[in-house]
């Protein structure tokens, strides 16, 4: 939900009750939604029915996937590994285009008696909707709901709500993105809450909101059938503007400071070439001078035009939150300029190349599907330089790919057509 900056301050939030009476005598149950199994009809269609056993002791969900629109499609009924593992989270999919396209999938939820089957009310009931978000490119998620009795968003919020109606309520998310299910994001979350019902209504889906290319149509949903208490914004040790990369020493040196460690015990250092899924990289312990710093030298910089971090940071009860995101542009990386010549070529191509520094060089020929045709290896000194690469006589026509590596780091990429 698988990164607008993070608004971190201290002390309480306003929680606004927007709408409608909550039963204030009653206290919404924790239900538990655990292992779906198809009851009925044909999975992922329009009519399956999936049964939830025992959400509470006596008590059974069935979730009946009553329609797909504007091109949804029901992935997966649950998310193992993610968010809250007593929630239902299913992953939708839906287009990335056009603008304004809204997809979603309309959802029966419905409880009853374990022991006879028959319909089973809930004094009250709370539905929590945690990560509401987007993909970062031009796609929003939204959860509407029929027949609330009340509602609640922390402020501020970066939802949108919308009256749809006939007692039906909309939360739009934005574009902006909280990797994954980020249970710590407060202001893409709703509650809703509800009286003496056995069944609920919900839609579930996405809104194109922007004319760019989407990160991730697949969209990770969770509903927490529960009051989760929407507590005040944390204070971070890292907050929204600490972190900073730049190029150094052909690597990407990260550097961010601290004002807060209360409860923090480490940081863990993560990077992502896509922006959407991350991993470990470094382990940091805390430090006294609240200043922190590591280089990331690995190889796999040479092959991507840009590069992700995040910090996690850890408390003393192994809960844990994120800092904002950076983007490091890779370009600069490279320090040296190529150009193959001539292009098209017959018989053989010269690499031109400027170099920052004395290297060893690599040039590789490769087809479109990938197969090294060609590799020599050099040293080159700095400044300017011609490789010559002859013999190439014997290719078939075609197009090639050329890649100069320096000290295994991938620093160009061409392509270069054989007459």
């Amino acid at each position: 939900m698988n990164s607008v900056s993070t608004i971190l301050f201290a002390g309480l939030i306003s929680l606004l009750i927007l709408a409608g009476t909550v039963n204030a005598q009653c206290n919404p149950p924790d239900l538990s939604f655990i292992n779906p199994t198809l009851v009925a009809g044909t999975d992922r269609s329009e009519g399956a029915v999936y049964k939830f056993a025992n959400v509470t002791p006596g008590v059974d969900c069935y979730i009946t996937l009553v329609k797909l629109n504007g091109g949804a499609q029901l992935i997966n009924m649950e998310t193992p590994g993610l968010g809250y593992p007593d929630a239902w989270q299913p992953i939708i999919n839906g287009p990335g285009a056009p603008l304004g396209n809204k997809s979603w999938i309309d959802w029966t939820v419905s409880f009853r008696s374990s022991a006879t089957g028959l319909n089973y009310p809930f004094i009250c009931l709370a539905i929590c909707a945690i990560d509401v978000d987007g993909d970062s490119g031009n796609i929003g998620e939204f959860i509407e709901s029929d027949g609330q009795s009340g509602y609640a968003v922390p402020f501020p919020s970066l939802l949108t709500l919308t009256d749809k109606g006939n007692g039906r309520l909309e939360a739009q998310g934005p574009v902006f993105n909280r990797v994954g299910i980020d249970t710590f994001a407060l202001d893409v979350r709703i509650n809703y809450f509800f009286n003496g019902l056995d069944s609920i209504n919900l839609k579930i889906g996405q809104t194109v909101l922007g004319p760019g290319t989407g990160g991730a149509t697949q969209r990770l949903n969770s509903i927490y059938f529960k009051k989760v208490t929407l507590t005040p914004f944390t204070i971070l040790a890292v907050r929204s503007d600490d972190l900073k990369g730049m190029i150094k020493n052909k690597g990407v040196e990260l550097k961010w400071q601290t004002d807060n460690e209360v409860n923090y015990t480490r940081f863990e250092v993560e990077r992502s070439f896509s922006g959407d899924f991350f991993t470990k990289i470094a382990d940091v312990s805390n430090s006294s001078t609240k200043n922190y710093g590591i280089t990331d030298n690995n190889g796999m910089l040479g092959f991507a035009e840009s590069v992700y971090y995040r910090i996690k940071q850890i408390d003393v009860n192994n809960k844990f939150t994120y800092s904002n995101i950076i983007k490091v542009k890779l370009s600069s990386l490279k320090g040296i300029v190529v150009q193959v010549s001539p292009n098209p070529f017959r018989e053989s191509v010269t690499v031109n190349m400027t170099s920052a520094d004395n290297e060893k060089v690599v040039i590789k020929i490769r087809s479109l599907n990938g197969q090294t045709i060609f590799t020599k290896e050099m040293m080159v000194k700095k400044g300017k330089n011609g490789l010559q690469i002859g013999n190439l006589e014997g290719l078939s026509k075609g197009t090639y790919i050329t890649q100069t590596l320096i000290n295994d780091l991938l620093v160009d990429t061409q392509k270069i057509i054989k007459e």
